[in-house]
């Protein structure tokens, strides 16, 4: 019987394309470099700012890599919750799993003071820790958050699903040896989460709660 549940943030939790790729398309702008439409970003993010900014500047321009990761911080920060929130039903999933006793936590590849500020916006005294990427340990889908996660949960790598939606999640569920739950109305969608081999892969919010009622009972 699973305990509880970690989840991934960006595409997961809350819708925060539009914000992301606003803030990376403005650092663009300032460089005198093309801009990328919104569903470009499906495929920039989800290992990490740098990764995404990366992507976003390309390869030719790798060496204002650094200036334009520190101009999007600045942005960004100002900018994170202009359009970012839960997805439609998710915040009375995430009270109801809370009062259910299912401890819940957070492991995301976002900067872990950005992480912090906008899962307690969105879902305020919900998670049990919440940890974002910062130096102390490497990003997903490296276990080394995930495993971290689990011991402030006070919980086995088998009392709990790792849920997300992307290969990164499903590779972390995966290294951390935890079933995975990958969702389709995230970022990537269901032939990258079944190419993963997610343990189960969820459409709803109510698919996605059955499952974890299910292996409560």
């Amino acid at each position: 019987m699973k305990k509880g549940c970690l989840f991934d943030l960006d595409g997961t939790l809350v819708d925060s394309l539009m914000d992301l790729a606003i803030c990376a398309n403005t650092v663009l702008q300032a460089h005198h470099l093309s801009t990328h439409e919104l569903s470009k970003y499906n495929q920039f993010v989800g290992n990490g700012v740098k990764k995404l900014m990366e992507r976003a500047i390309g390869k030719d321009h790798l060496d204002i890599l650094d200036e334009c990761l520190e101009e999007f911080y600045q942005v960004y920060e100002e900018h994170c919750l202009d359009h970012t929130m839960p997805y439609p039903g998710m915040s009375e999933l995430i009270h109801e799993l809370n009062d259910s006793g299912i401890r819940l936590g957070v492991v995301t590849n976002k900067p872990h003071y950005l992480a912090l500020r906008i899962v307690e916006h969105c879902f305020p005294d919900c998670f049990v820790t919440i940890l974002g990427q910062q130096d102390l340990y490497p990003v997903k889908p490296n276990p080394e958050s995930t495993c971290i996660a689990l011991m402030n949960m006070k919980l086995g790598h088998q009392d709990c699903y790792f849920i997300g939606d992307s290969n990164v999640d499903i590779d972390t569920g995966y290294n951390a040896d935890m079933e995975t739950i990958g969702v389709t109305w995230g970022f990537r969608g269901r032939a990258e989460l079944e190419a993963a081999q997610a343990t189960y892969v969820v459409d709803t919010l109510q698919e996605l709660k059955e499952i974890i009622y299910n292996d409560r009972s």
